[in-house]
Order: structure tokens, then C-alpha cells, then sequence
């Protein structure tokens, strides 16, 4: 009921909103009334308006305005807004839950929405979670069969460049859609991301832009390292390449950019670290790499020769996580014996 109610008042604001239409039967779509969207063209729209546990927001990828329905139709019209919220609050059930003070009377239609993050960076960006199912980045998730207890992770930029320019102001990102892969420091603040292209089919061989970007908050870094701060250093850490990699495995961070191997996070000094490049046998790269670790002494996966997939996220779907977790436990190798199984292994 609530949500029909808020379609209803949705259609009732939508003859004062530029392009508007509904995409779906659960997001709508219009120029965005708070910046204009744009002065100098017309025909863009980037504010949307979603549902999300039987209510609706509205977020704007241009401005990065976002906002509860109420508070939303506040901006447009105050009379709209209070015939709103006296027929989404008037049953008896929602009348019980309203706070008893008259000032607080509407602390519940006050609240921000939940893509709300710790960084204000992101309130440009739409949590993956709070997409529609139809929507081109879950279908991408789904696609990629990306664990959903880490969606929260992941976020949504209709433009990524104006999204990088926010981190980066001499970056040059094309305007194109990306799925967002933050990356935070320990007080949750965002350094940097990876924006990820949103395709659906072959691609490796109809690759027209960029598979992945990388954009640093801060320069002096030279290597990222994704999701430190959810690792337990006390458990077996395991370094992948690839963020999205490093989603399928317990304990399990991804190393991004072109710092020197030999350095090692504070927090990781102490941990047991198993790294896991991808398997590509004639990458003269990858085994460089493999190599460079070898001789640092470090745990190396060197994947055996049944495991025909290039990563951890290829194999997934052919078999579990916990499978692959055991495979890598399997195949760790360091020192003479690490040497001898990567010299078999690799095919230049």
C-alpha cells in the first residue's frame, strides 16, 4: 500500500518534471528539478526515482541530490508534500509507529535513505543494493554471479566521469556508465576506486573501451590495496588481483597499481599471505610477477593443470567458493618448491 501510494504521488508531481516516464513499474525516470539537468541540454535526465522496501526515494546522478519521497516533494510543493504525508501516515497502523512528540512528527519521513554511505563522495552514486533487479549493473552482478552479502560494496555511476573528477580533477574518464569498486581507509574515507565496465557479452573480443579504471584521492599511494579493513591479520590472508576476485574468497584482498612488492601493509607485517595471480601461463607479466615473489619468499598459488579458467571468478562458476579456497590451500608453494611447480607450470 505505501508503495502505491508513493506511485500515486509520484504521477501527481510528474507533469512539472522534464522527460519524466517511468522506466519500469519501479523506477521513473525525469530532469532532475533541483539543478536543472542540465542548462545546456534538455533532453538529459539523471534523476531517478526507486523503490526500496515499500517506499520510494529519489536520487540524482548530476547533482547528487537524494531524499525520501516527502522530503523530495518539500522542494517542489509544499501543499503536495503535506497531502503526502497525511495519507501515507492516516492508517491506523502507521499512526502507531509515529513518534509521540509534535516535533518529531515527521523524524521518520526526515530520514536519509540507505545508500546514505560514510564518505560523502559516494552520495553521488547509487548503491548496488538499492538498484532494481532489471537495472544493467545487477544484471552485471548476476552475470558475474557476484556474491550478494558484498553488493553493499559495490555502487552505480551513470556518468564515471564526473563521478572520478570528484577524486581526481585532472582525470579523463570518458562519459560512460561503470559499476564503482571504492576503495576506503580506516576511518572509511574513500582513497580511490576502480570503475568497471558494464558490458554483457564477449568481452574479450568486443572490448570497446576500457575493462577497468583505476582513480586515486591521493597520488602518493602506489598501490591500493582492496578491502584491508574487513581482513583479520591474525587469520591466512589471500592476495588476489582483482577486487571483484577477491569478493569470492574468505580473508581476501586485492592488490591494485604498481607499488613494490617488497612492501607490505602495517596491518598485514605479521599475517600468514597466500598471493594468487591469475592463470595465465604466457602472461610475461603474471610470471614476472610470480617470479618477483618467489625469491621475496612469499606463498605462491600455483594453479594446477586441470584448472583450465583465468581466475577465481571464471571458476566460479563451475564450482563453490569454498572448492576454490581449497584448490588454493592445496597448490601453496613457497621457496625451491615454489621455483620448481611455477617452472612447470609456466609456458614461456
Amino acid at each position: 500500500m505505501s508503495a502505491y501510494i508513493d506511485q500515486t504521488y509520484i504521477n501527481r508531481v510528474s507533469p512539472t518534471l522534464r522527460n519524466f516516464k517511468w522506466k519500469n513499474s519501479t523506477l521513473a525516470n525525469c530532469s532532475c528539478p533541483i539543478c536543472g539537468d542540465s542548462q545546456k541540454n534538455k533532453t538529459k535526465a539523471r534523476g531517478y526515482f526507486y523503490c526500496k522496501e515499500n517506499s520510494y526515494f529519489y536520487k540524482c546522478h548530476n547533482c547528487g541530490f537524494g531524499s525520501n519521497l516527502h522530503n523530495f516533494l518539500k522542494k517542489i510543493s509544499h501543499e503536495l508534500a503535506k497531502e503526502y504525508s497525511l495519507e501515507r501516515w492516516k492508517s491506523g497502523k502507521d499512526k502507531s509507529q509515529l513518534p509521540k512528540k509534535d516535533n518529531d512528527m515527521f523524524n521518520i519521513l526526515k530520514q536519509k535513505p540507505k545508500f546514505k554511505r560514510k564518505d560523502k563522495v559516494l552520495d553521488s552514486l547509487i548503491c548496488l543494493n538499492d538498484l532494481p533487479n532489471d537495472h544493467v549493473a545487477v544484471k552485471f552482478a548476476n552475470m558475474r554471479i557476484i556474491p550478494k552479502q558484498h553488493w553493499n560494496l559495490l555502487y552505480y555511476a551513470e556518468d564515471f566521469r564526473s563521478f572520478a573528477k570528484e577524486l581526481d580533477p585532472l582525470s579523463s574518464c570518458v562519459e560512460e556508465e561503470r559499476l564503482v569498486i571504492p576503495f576506503f581507509n580506516k576511518e572509511g574515507d574513500v582513497v580511490g576506486c576502480q570503475g568497471r565496465a558494464l558490458n554483457m557479452s564477449d568481452e574479450v573480443n568486443a572490448r570497446n573501451t576500457i575493462k577497468y579504471i583505476t582513480v586515486k584521492y591521493d597520488k602518493s599511494i602506489d598501490r591500493l590495496w582492496y578491502g584491508i579493513w574487513r581482513l583479520n591479520p591474525k587469520k591466512r590472508v589471500y592476495v588476489v588481483e582483482g577486487p571483484i576476485d577477491s569478493l569470492f574468497l574468505q580473508n581476501s584482498t586485492a592488490l591494485v597499481g604498481a607499488g613494490a612488492l617488497k612492501d607490505i601493509p602495517s596491518r598485514l607485517m605479521n599475517s600468514e599471505m597466500t598471493y594468487i595471480l591469475d592463470n595465465e601461463p604466457r602472461n610475461k607479466h603474471i610470471c614476472a610477477y610470480i617470479e618477483r615473489l618467489i625469491e621475496l619468499g612469499r606463498d605462491v598459488c600455483i594453479w594446477p593443470d586441470n584448472i583450465i579458467e583465468k581466475d577465481i571468478n571464471d571458476m566460479a562458476y563451475k564450482m563453490s567458493t569454498r572448492k576454490i579456497q581449497k584448490i588454493i590451500d592445496e597448490n601453496t608453494f613457497n621457496g625451491l618448491e615454489a621455483k620448481l611447480k611455477f617452472n612447470e607450470w609456466r609456458k614461456i
